[in-house]
C-alpha cells in the first residue's frame, strides 16, 4: 500500500527543538499520549516507546488494536478510528514517542517544535497553572526530583491520582495488568500511564470511570508540574465566582476560606501536604465560630463525597464544621512546595 501524504511527511520529519506535544500532549490541537524509554539497553528502545505509546492510547479509550503492530509505520486504525506515531524524539538519553487521534489540524500541529515550557506559578504562568478547565475535573500538581525522567513522569501521576482522592473523594483501584519490564533500561514512563489510564475512577460510591489524561506540563529547573483532566466528568458550579490567582491575591468571601501549609512532613507527600492545608482551612473556619479553638482540639474526617468534616470541643460547647476543596495550587519547589486550598463551608 502506497503511503499517504501525511503519512510520508511524518516518516522524513525532524524536530529543530522539543516537540510541542511533548508539553501538551492532550488538547484541541491534538489529543494524545506520550511514552519514554532509556535511549541504552537491550533491544529496540525506540520501537519499543512507539509500541507503548500506541498501546496506551488504544487502552485508555478502550480501543482494539491488531496483534501484530508494525511501528515503524505512522498509521494504525483501533476499533473503527484512525491512530497515528508522530516522529519520535530522542533527548539526553531517552526516547519519546506520541501516538494520537488522527485528523489534519493535528497531522499538522504534530510536527512542529517548541521552546521548553517554563513555569513561574507565582505569577500564573504558563495561564493554566491557574485556570480550571470548564469542561473536565482538572487539577494540578508537581513532581520530585527523581532518579531519571520516567521516574519523575511516573510521581506526577501518583501524585495527581493522590489529589483527585483528597480533593474530591475519588476511589481508585488500580488495574496493574500487562506491566512487564524487559529490562533494567525499559524502567518507563508507560509503565505507570498504563497503570493510571487503565485505572476505573468511582466518584461518591458510583460506578462511572472516565480517562485520565495529562494536558500540560512545564518545568522550574528540576521541578516538574502538570495538568491533569479526567475526561466526561464535568466540574461542580459554584455560587462564588473566584479568581484564577485567588491564592496570590485573597478575595475573603463569607463562607469561603484558604487553608495553607509549607514546610517538611516525616513522608513528604503532596497528598499529605493538602490535608494539612485543608486542616489549617478547617481550623479557620472553627475560629469563625469559637475564635480560642486551639490546634489540638479538634479531628477532620472525609466522607465519600470528597467532603471534610471537623468536629471541635471548645469549653463545653461541641461543634462541627463542613466544607468541601474547590481548588489547589502551588508555588515553590518540588521538594518544599507550599500548598494552597480554597474551601467552600457546607450548611
Amino acid at each position: 500500500m502506497t503511503p499517504s501524504a501525511d503519512e510520508a511527511s511524518l516518516a522524513t520529519h525532524r524536530y529543530s527543538a522539543t516537540p510541542c506535544w511533548l508539553n501538551q500532549p492532550y488538547s484541541a490541537r491534538a489529543r494524545g499520549v506520550v511514552a519514554i524509554t532509556s535511549q541504552y539497553g537491550g533491544g529496540d528502545l525506540l520501537a519499543l516507546s512507539r509500541r507503548q505509546a500506541l498501546e496506551t492510547l488504544a487502552d485508555l479509550f478502550d480501543l482494539q488494536l491488531q496483534d501484530e503492530l508494525d511501528v515503524s509505520g505512522s498509521t494504525f486504525v483501533a476499533s473503527g478510528q484512525t491512530l497515528r506515531l508522530a516522529p519520535s524524539w530522542t533527548q539526553d538519553g531517552q526516547h519519546y514517542s506520541y501516538a494520537y487521534f488522527a485528523d489534519p489540524q493535528a497531522d499538522a500541529w504534530v510536527r512542529q517544535s517548541c521552546q521548553p515550557a517554563q513555569c513561574a506559578p507565582e505569577r500564573c504562568s504558563p495561564s493554566w497553572l491557574c485556570n480550571e478547565s470548564q469542561e473536565n475535573l482538572s487539577t494540578v500538581t508537581v513532581s520530585q526530583l527523581s532518579a531519571n525522567l520516567r521516574e519523575q513522569y511516573r510521581f506526577l501521576f501518583e501524585n495527581a491520582l493522590a489529589q483527585y482522592q483528597a480533593i474530591h473523594g475519588v476511589e481508585v483501584q488500580a488495574e496493574r495488568t500487562q506491566l512487564h519490564r524487559q529490562s533494567a533500561s525499559a524502567l518507563r514512563i508507560e509503565t505507570s500511564l498504563r497503570e493510571i489510564e487503565r485505572t476505573q475512577l468511582e466518584f461518591a460510591s458510583t460506578n462511572l470511570s472516565h480517562p485520565l489524561v495529562l494536558t500540560h506540563s512545564c518545568r522550574i529547573e528540576n521541578t516538574l508540574y502538570g495538568r491533569f483532566e479526567l475526561l466526561g466528568y464535568a466540574p461542580q458550579v459554584t455560587a462564588f465566582s473566584y479568581p484564577a490567582d485567588w491564592h496570590l491575591n485573597p478575595v475573603y468571601q463569607e463562607g469561603w476560606v484558604i487553608g495553607q501549609f509549607s514546610g517538611l512532613l516525616s513522608r513528604n507527600l503532596i497528598s499529605l501536604k493538602i490535608q494539612e492545608a485543608v486542616n489549617h482551612g478547617l481550623l479557620a473556619l472553627a475560629r469563625t465560630q469559637h475564635t480560642h479553638i486551639s490546634s489540638d482540639q479538634f479531628q477532620v474526617e472525609r466522607n465519600a463525597a470528597g467532603h471534610y468534616m471537623m468536629q471541635f470541643v471548645h469549653e463545653t460547647t461541641r461543634g462541627e464544621v463542613r466544607a468541601q476543596v474547590r481548588s489547589v495550587r502551588f508555588t515553590g519547589s518540588a521538594q518544599d512546595p507550599q500548598v494552597f486550598v480554597l474551601m467552600e463551608a457546607l450548611p
